[in-house]
């Protein structure tokens, strides 16, 4: 039946893990074949009826091996699809450039909606497995999404640009000692981010949302633009006034020397009047404020995201106490943190100095 080079490439592909299920299924039926099974007892074999048999060794014979290997035009497992080329192309464009009903474009698809779409554009029907297949061939995978603001603004985006540069640029020219900070607050529950906790199989456990208010830790906290090094951490119990100008003093007294530029959101409590009115008189700090609804501008989200992992997430703290412990070892660990957010606006600093960086030709 298989001739002896035959038979060890058809024993090579049967035993190659990466070869598809059924193309090993018609090699492993001519390698009986070949070692004197009959077609019934092949079949009998690889629980498959005589005629498959038969069949795969009239392809073998008329087209050798590769004629064993699936066919992208055959149904099922093999890669069934269809839709044309062409039909393909005008899909994955659909997709792109409409949108699911409810969302806007660019915030992706369910399965089940590009299920609909296909059946109500094109008139063909996919099973999900089948509509996931077409979705990776056209370069989609399933992601997680991310919050888009929609009442962030080209001009607010503009104003801070602006004014960053302005300021970098006077400092870098000035010579004057800088400490630029990024600053932020944030909260750390007392119940964390739990991925997965023992219950009794068929009783999936589940957290009350109200729990997570009970009790938290307020911190606030501003990382060196410069270094990476966290400066003047402070854990209260309320994100107000009083504990932002408080927050500011602990900034000042952390970098006792030089002109501190502090670049911040406008949550409520950082806009607030006593605030604005007590920074008026502070001749030594600047404050920038980020654009609104852009937390991804801001280097401090990051290391919250830091902290959050190391203290919080997949933890559960019995005691406010040990909640508090867990982020005081975070910062005594004296974490430094990658930012390049002055090289963005292509400035560095070294030694309390602002220097301009060189410009690409």
């Amino acid at each position: 039946m298989l001739s002896k080079q035959d038979r060890l490439e058809a024993m090579r592909r049967f035993k190659h893990k990466q070869t598809k299920a059924h193309e090993r299924l018609r090699y492993h039926a001519l390698l009986l074949v070949t070692d004197g099974y009959s077609f019934e007892q092949t079949a009998a074999v690889l629980f498959v009826d005589p005629e498959s048999v038969s069949r795969w060794v009239i392809l073998y014979e008329r087209e050798g091996l590769d004629g064993l290997k699936n066919n992208p035009c055959w149904g099922g497992e093999h890669g069934q699809r269809w839709l044309t080329e062409e039909q393909l192309t005008r899909l994955g464009t659909l997709l792109d450039k409409e949108a699911m009903p409810g969302t806007e474009v660019g915030s992706g698809w369910t399965l089940r909606a590009v299920i609909a779409l296909v059946e109500e554009r094109f008139a063909v029907s996919y099973s999900q497995r089948g509509m996931r297949k077409i979705l990776r061939r056209l370069s989609f995978s399933l992601q997680r999404g991310r919050p888009f603001y929609h009442r962030r603004t080209a001009h607010e985006q503009a104003r801070f640009e602006y004014e960053t540069v302005e300021v970098l640029a006077t400092c870098a020219q000035s010579g004057t000692h800088i400490v630029p900070l990024a600053g932020d607050q944030t909260r750390v529950y007392l119940e964390g981010t739990v991925g997965k906790r023992w219950s009794r199989r068929g009783h999936q456990p589940l957290v009350t949302e109200a729990s997570r208010r009970k009790f938290a830790e307020n911190i606030y906290g501003a990382v060196h633009l410069g270094t990476g090094q966290e400066v003047a951490p402070f854990s209260i119990d309320f994100q107000d006034a009083d504990a932002t100008i408080r927050w500011f003093e602990m900034v000042k007294e952390a970098c006792p020397r030089g002109q501190v530029v502090v670049w911040l959101d406008s949550a409520p409590h950082l806009v607030h009047e006593e605030v604005e009115e007590w920074l008026a008189g502070q001749s030594r700090l600047r404050v920038i404020r980020f654009p609104t609804y852009t937390p991804e501008e801001n280097p401090k989200e990051a290391t919250w995201k830091a902290l959050k992992q190391e203290a919080s997430a997949h933890r559960w703290h019995p005691t406010k106490q040990s909640l508090a412990e867990a982020i005081d070892e975070f910062y005594q660990s004296a974490k430094q943190h990658t930012v390049s957010f002055l090289q963005r606006f292509g400035y560095g600093w070294e030694k309390g100095r602002i220097y301009p960086l060189p410009q690409p030709l």
